[in-house]
């Protein structure tokens, strides 16, 4: 976890980066001139992308003629994915946890042509989508027997899960969730207590406020006026501008990552633990670590929030055919069994959690 000094400045940028960060992806001004980007759609496909052309024996054929491959994904669990991938296919595969600076580390890799990562699963879609599909670092492939089943705005970039996170709680020290609205975290009762992976270091964040000022204007507002008996009065472009900078100003402490905020929300033998969101899959540390972690699950407006990861292949792979063999795998039963056990629903099936749209 950060220090306190160097957290008490880190914050004063996160406030501000956070409001440009936002501002960025803010609804448009209706009176503006300049032009809309439009949606990012599928650029190309390949013949095995359709369902005539796609043939799983031939696929397997050639993934055997390559080298092994290696798989970069922000999740351990990526360890045992690979590792199962290879048992099954009789094939060479490394997974390989890259849980910050992925999108930098593979666009240095393209530019060297030096690529060790060759295919990449990472939830920073809106980067993901720009930086490496968009630029042909990435190929997106969608394999041709399982498209139908995929919705088409699920297909690029392809998503291989939805990652549900959640306001969590240490149930040792309190019986139940300390906060039921999440406008309680920017009152002076919870100042400093809510624990936060940095969100300049982690990109679901900053995507979460941003999806929030375009789409739960109205439910913030709502759940402000249940807060505290009357309605929002803010010179903030919309009701998540306002939250985010109460927020930001109230202390809250920052983490390098999940695993940090598990630990402070959950260690046994707190008076006052903090409170904060995490990925369902650091639920797992009950077990693995004695914490004590519940799920806020009476959380206004929501107490989940489910994050899309995408999968692609590296443009510059000595072997395409292994890695869109893991493609294919991933978004099997079989494939995805591993990743289940931490709750996240395959693209194949609607995410039971409110799922944060794609800006």
């Amino acid at each position: 976890m950060h220090d306190n000094g160097s957290g008490v400045r880190r914050l004063a940028c996160v406030g501000a980066v956070l409001a440009l960060l936002m501002t960025a992806c803010a609804p448009p001004d209706p009176t503006a001139t300049d032009a809309t980007p439009p949606p990012l759609v599928q650029k190309s496909t390949q013949s095995d992308e359709d369902p005539a052309g796609f043939d799983l024996d031939a696929l397997i054929a050639a993934a055997r003629t390559e080298p092994g491959i290696t798989v970069y994904d922000q999740t351990s669990k990526v360890v045992d994915t690979a590792e199962a991938f290879a048992a099954k296919y009789g094939l060479e595969a490394t997974g390989v946890k890259v849980e910050l600076g992925a999108i930098d580390k593979v666009l240095k890799e393209n530019q060297s042509g030096n690529v060790i990562g060759d295919v990449v699963i990472n939830e920073d879609l809106p980067t993901y989508a720009v930086e490496l599909l968009d630029q042909g670092v990435l190929v997106n492939w969608v394999p041709g027997d399982v498209k139908g089943s995929i919705k088409p705005e699920d297909q690029y970039p392809l998503i291989v899960h939805y990652g549900p996170m959640g306001w969590a709680y240490n149930d040792q020290t309190y019986s139940s969730c300390p906060v039921s609205n999440i406008w309680q975290l920017t009152d002076a009762e919870f100042r400093g207590r809510v624990a936060i992976a940095d969100p300049l270091s982690n990109a679901k964040y900053p995507y979460w406020f941003n999806t929030m000022a375009l789409n739960d204007d109205a439910a913030l507002r709502s759940a402000y006026e249940e807060q505290f008996g009357s309605e929002l009065t803010t010179d903030q472009p919309d009701a998540a501008h306002e939250w985010v900078k109460r927020f930001a100003q109230n202390g809250p402490k920052l983490t390098r990552n999940d695993e940090e905020v598990s630990e402070a929300v959950g260690a046994p033998g707190q008076k006052e633990p903090s409170f904060g969101p995490i990925s369902m899959a650091k639920f797992r540390n009950i077990a693995k670590e004695g914490y004590h972690l519940a799920l806020c699950d009476g959380m206004k407006p929501w107490a989940l929030q489910s994050f899309p990861s995408a999968i692609a292949y590296a443009a510059k792979t000595d072997s395409p055919n292994a890695a869109k063999l893991y493609i294919h795998y991933m978004l099997t039963e079989e494939g995805f069994a591993i990743q289940r056990a931490d709750g996240k629903p395959p693209p194949t099936r609607r995410s039971p959690h409110r799922t944060i749209p794609r800006a």
